[in-house]
């Protein structure tokens, strides 16, 4: 995993709704196995912030409070870059 146990459940709040890290994603590693990682180092940071822009207008033009619909806003730690073989965290 690349993130450790402890990261996921107190900083990046994984399935914790609107307080989870929007840069918070699933990757492969080179077994198969699904590890989550930080994008907010990476060129995909871009992609996140201008989907969540989208997010936030179509939220407003509906007349929807976007902390209600369930999706990751939070920017919850600096982020770490991609390493799919060294667990990071902030308890490691």
């Amino acid at each position: 995993m690349a993130l450790t146990t402890k990261q996921l459940k107190d900083v990046c709040f994984i399935w914790g709704g609107s307080s989870q890290c929007r840069y918070l994603d699933e990757d492969v590693d080179d077994d198969g196995d699904i590890i989550h990682i930080c994008k907010k180092k990476s060129p995909y940071k871009k992609i996140v912030e201008e989907e969540l822009v989208e997010f936030l207008g179509d939220c407003k033009k509906n007349g929807q409070d976007p902390y209600k619909q369930g999706v990751p806003l939070g920017d919850n730690c600096g982020g770490f870059v991609v390493l799919k073989s060294k667990p990071q965290g902030y308890d490691t």
